[in-house]
């Protein structure tokens, strides 16, 4: 069945059904030989960009094998009694990070250029049409739903607005309404006055963790200057250095944690944003009453993980 969409008519909830996604290989689960790797290239559909050095490749782009959305399809939309199926148009890439197999995050000595790369693909991507939103996301460890081992990145461009940035949209602009002022330009000053929550900060840019964090160590990254857009950013070596300290943090504090990393721009044509990234630690997963009610319990403070991360004490998560 080619990837769709369908809406859920006792919700505000879309969900994306792509069949092709279950045929991904896993090496959490098997012993395959890793796609991302020097030498099988083959493995993966032609490139869209390569970043070369030394005669070889340091990042590559390439379209996903196995999509969740696809952009060469025919729009329509089918009926099966009140329910609807809509075949909308969206592209799935994957950023392969860095030649090396085992690589944390923090130990890819270009990251920079990863992150120039996500603003460069964001900016030409926005640029397509019926494409309303572009998220970038990265999955690390089987916990946090990644499928292979070697460091990569997705992005995914979507012709409609996912739920919870919407949800961030409509937060951004009744408080722009209320008060003249960014919500999290409010939120950032009010994290650098109580000092409580803040982990880092450089000379652009904030991270710290979120009053109402849902997640054990949940982290967020963010400019200190306002601005709606990711692909506007200039400052991708500062923001490597934050991010790769942030991450020395947490794996120092926590053995091997699984997470996901979500960077947060503005949607296409709004204005009343402030891009952001998020860090979800996966330690203890979501059970029956957050599936059920949409309230999350955090069995860990977010002054208390902010603490315990500049510390770098290792703990033990059960």
């Amino acid at each position: 069945m080619k990837p769709h969409f369908r809406k859920d008519i006792i919700s505000s909830n879309w969900v994306i059904v792509s069949d092709e996604r279950a045929l991904r290989p896993n090496d959490y689960e098997y012993k395959i030989r890793c796609p991302f790797c020097p030498g099988r290239e083959g493995k993966t559909p032609p490139e869209i960009l390569s970043l070369p050095h030394k005669n070889k490749w340091l990042i590559r782009v390439v379209p996903n094998k196995y999509p969740a959305v696809e952009y060469e399809i025919e729009k329509k939309n089918t009926g099966e009694g009140i329910y609807r199926k809509e075949y909308l148009k969206g592209m799935h890439e994957v950023v392969v990070e860095t030649p090396r197999h085992n690589d944390k995050i923090y130990q890819i000595k270009h990251y920079d250029k990863v992150l120039e790369i996500f603003a460069l693909r964001m900016k030409k991507l926005y640029e397509k049409e019926d494409i309303e939103y572009v998220m970038i996301f990265r999955n690390y460890g089987i916990k946090a739903g990644a499928s292979l081992k070697h460091p990569h990145s997705q992005i995914i461009a979507l012709p409609i607005l996912p739920l919870r940035v919407k949800d961030e949209l409509e937060h951004f602009t009744d408080y722009l309404r209320k008060y003249n002022r960014c919500v999290l330009c409010d939120v950032i000053k009010n994290e650098l006055e109580t000092k409580k929550r803040v982990i880092d900060v450089s000379h652009n840019f904030i991270a710290f963790t979120p009053f109402a964090s849902r997640f054990n160590f949940e982290v967020m990254i963010a400019p200190l200057k306002h601005n709606p857009d990711y692909y506007l950013e200039e400052n991708f070596s500062e923001l490597r250095d934050l991010i790769s300290e942030i991450f020395r943090k947490l794996h120092r504090t926590i053995f091997n944690p699984s997470y996901n990393l979500v960077i947060h721009t503005s949607p296409k044509n709004a204005v009343d944003f402030h891009w952001h990234i998020e860090i979800l630690p996966k330690l203890a997963m979501p059970a029956g009453f957050e599936w059920g009610s949409g309230f999350f319990i955090n069995s860990i403070s977010p002054e208390k993980a902010c603490e315990m991360l500049k510390k770098e004490k290792r703990i033990k998560i059960h």
